[in-house]
C-alpha cells in the first residue's frame, strides 16, 4: 500500500470513528438535519416565502469578522435546512438591481435572458435582525474536517452574542413579531453544516471561533422562533389563470413542497382599507369565498388543479390553504 493509499485509509478511519462517536451517520436526510440541529419535529408541509435582508450591528463590537454577513448568510442556510421557507435573496439585491439598470442603459450588448428587470422574486414576509451586543473571548478555537458537503467542526473558549429578530410585512411594514436572543458559545456542542446552493452554516473559519459557535446558537433560537410565528400564518398563492379546458393554474409549486391531492380554498381579492388621512394600510377586508379546488400535477414552480366545489377563479384569485 502506497503513502497516498495509507494517508487516505487513515482519514477514512478518522471520519468513520468520529461520525459514530457524534451521530453523524445516523442523520439520513437533508431535512432531518436541519430538525435535529434545531429542536424543531420533523417537517413536509406547505413552504413560505421569506426574505432575509441583511443584519444590523449596533454592538460597536470591532474585528476582523464581518459579523453580520455571516450572521445573515448563516440565517439564510438554517431557514432552509429547516424545510420550512422557500428563501429570497436580498443580501445581494444591489448588485442585482445595478446589474439590470445596466442590461437596460442601452450600453450594454442586448443578451435575451440576462439581467431582466421585472422578474426578482417578492416575499410578503421579511426577517432581520440588529444584534445589540457581543461578548467574546478568542483565545479558543479549534480544527476542523471538511467531507464532501459536510464540515465537521469543534471548538472551545467563551462568547455571548445577543441580538433582536423581527419579522415584518413587505406591503404594511407592520412589524408581526420580535424576539429577543442570546446565544452562547459551545450551547448547541457538535455541530454539523451542510453546505447547498452557495450557503452554509460553517463559513470558512468562523463557526470554528468562539463567536461563531455563538451566532449559530442565536441563528438556530431565530429559526426556531421564525418557525413557531409562521406556523398560525395561513398558507397564501395565487391563481395565475385559467386554461381553455378549466384547470386552474397557481403560483405554488414543488419548491413549496405542494403534493398532488392537496387542497386549497379560493378567494376574490379583498378591498385594501387605508387611512383617508394618512393613506396608511390599515386592513385587507377578506374576499368571498368561491371554490375549493385540489392539486392534480405539480411542477417546480406552479402546480395545476382541478375545481372540486364552487365557481371558476380567475386570474389574481387568492389560494389559501385548507
Amino acid at each position: 500500500m502506497n503513502h497516498l493509499s495509507k494517508t487516505l485509509t487513515l482519514l477514512f478511519v478518522f471520519v468513520a470513528t468520529s461520525g459514530a462517536a457524534f451521530g453523524l451517520f445516523d442523520r439520513k436526510t437533508k431535512t432531518e438535519d436541519g430538525n435535529a440541529q434545531l429542536n424543531l419535529p420533523p417537517y413536509n408541509g406547505v413552504k413560505h416565502a421569506i426574505g432575509v435582508v441583511p443584519f444590523e450591528n449596533t454592538s460597536y463590537w470591532k474585528s476582523d469578522i464581518d459579523l453580520q454577513e455571516n450572521m445573515t448568510v448563516m440565517l439564510e442556510n438554517v431557514l432552509l435546512q429547516s424545510n420550512r421557507f422557500v428563501v429570497v435573496e436580498r443580501d445581494n439585491m444591489e448588485e442585482t438591481l445595478s446589474e439590470q439598470d445596466f442590461q437596460a442603459s442601452g450600453r450594454a450588448a442586448k443578451a435575451k435572458d440576462v439581467a431582466q428587470t421585472g422578474q426578482v422574486r417578492s416575499a410578503r414576509y421579511l426577517a432581520r435582525a440588529q444584534i445589540t451586543g457581543v461578548e467574546a473571548n478568542e483565545s479558543g478555537g479549534g480544527g476542523g474536517l471538511r467531507v464532501g458537503k459536510f464540515n465537521v467542526g469543534m471548538s472551545g473558549g467563551k462568547a455571548q452574542i445577543e441580538m433582536i429578530v423581527k419579522i415584518w410585512d413587505s406591503s404594511t411594514s407592520t412589524v408581526l413579531a420580535s424576539q429577543r436572543i442570546v446565544g452562547k458559545a459551545g450551547k448547541r456542542g457538535f455541530t454539523l453544516g451542510f453546505s447547498e446552493r452557495g450557503l452554509g452554516t460553517q463559513i470558512g473559519g468562523f463557526s470554528k471561533t468562539p463567536v461563531g459557535e455563538a451566532a449559530y446558537d442565536c441563528v438556530a433560537q431565530a429559526v426556531e422562533f421564525i418557525a413557531g410565528e409562521f406556523e398560525d400564518y395561513d398558507v397564501e398563492g395565487n391563481v395565475v389563470t385559467v386554461t381553455g379546458d378549466g384547470r386552474i393554474v397557481i403560483n405554488r409549486g414543488g419548491e413549496f413542497n405542494i403534493s398532488v391531492g392537496d387542497r386549497f380554498q379560493v378567494r376574490e381579492v379583498g378591498e385594501v382599507l387605508t387611512d383617508p388621512s394618512t393613506g396608511e394600510v390599515l386592513d385587507r377586508i377578506e374576499g368571498a369565498i368561491t371554490s375549493t379546488i385540489k392539486v392534480t400535477r405539480v411542477t417546480d414552480k406552479i402546480s395545476y388543479c382541478e375545481l372540486v366545489d364552487g365557481e371558476l377563479p380567475v386570474r389574481g384569485d387568492a389560494v389559501l390553504g385548507i
